[in-house]
C-alpha cells in the first residue's frame, strides 16, 4: 500500500522521502532558527505516531515540510474532596489511571499526553509524580516509541470492559 498524497486547492500534500534530504538539509543550514539545533533526521528519521510532509505548489516546488504527532489531550474533573483521605485517594487514581492511558496510547502509537490544568496543586504534582513538564499553555509529557504487534485485532484492544466496580 502506498503512501497517500493529498490535493489542495492546487497544492499537493505528500509524505516526505530520503530524496528530500539534500534540498530540507539545505533549508536548515541556512534557517537561523534550526541551524545547529535540527538535522534532516528530525523529518525524516520517524518513530511510530510521527508522519512528515512536503507541502508543494503547483509546479512540484517544496514551499515548506512539516511533521505531525500523534498526541492525546487530557481533562479531568474530579469528585469531592473534601477530606485529606479523598486527596490522597485522587492522587493515588490519578497515577495508576495515567499509567493504564500511557499504555493504552503507547500501543497506538501516541507521542505525547497534554494535560489541561490550570489548578496549582495538580500542576505540581502532575509535574512532580507524573513525569510531565510545562510549556506555556499545558502540560506535557512525552510517551516513549514501542514496537507495535501488527497482530492486534482491535486498536484499543486492552481497554477495560467496566469503568468501575458496581456494588
Amino acid at each position: 500500500m502506498s503512501a497517500p498524497i493529498f490535493h489542495l486547492d492546487g497544492y499537493v500534500i505528500r509524505p516526505m522521502t530520503e530524496q528530500d534530504r539534500h534540498y530540507l538539509d539545505s533549508l536548515i543550514e541556512e534557517d537561523a532558527y534550526h541551524m545547529g539545533r535540527m538535522t534532516g533526521d528530525y523529518f525524516l528519521k520517524l518513530v511510530p505516531g510521527e508522519d512528515s510532509w512536503a507541502f508543494e505548489d503547483e509546479h512540484g516546488h517544496v514551499i515548506f515540510y512539516f511533521k505531525t504527532q500523534t498526541a492525546c489531550r487530557v481533562s479531568i474533573q474530579f469528585g469531592p474532596s473534601e477530606k485529606p483521605e479523598d486527596r490522597t485517594r485522587n492522587r493515588d487514581a490519578l497515577i495508576k489511571g495515567m499509567a493504564w492511558l500511557e499504555s493504552q496510547l503507547q500501543q497506538n502509537a501516541f507521542r505525547e499526553i497534554l494535560f489541561d490544568n490550570d489548578g496549582p496543586m495538580l500542576k505540581a504534582m502532575a509535574k512532580r509524580r507524573l513525569g510531565f513538564r510545562e510549556s506555556q499553555t499545558e502540560l506535557i509529557r512525552a510517551i516513549p516509541p514501542r514496537a507495535i504487534s501488527r497482530s492486534v485485532e482491535t486498536p484499543w484492544h486492552n481497554a477495560p470492559q467496566q469503568a468501575r466496580k458496581e456494588g
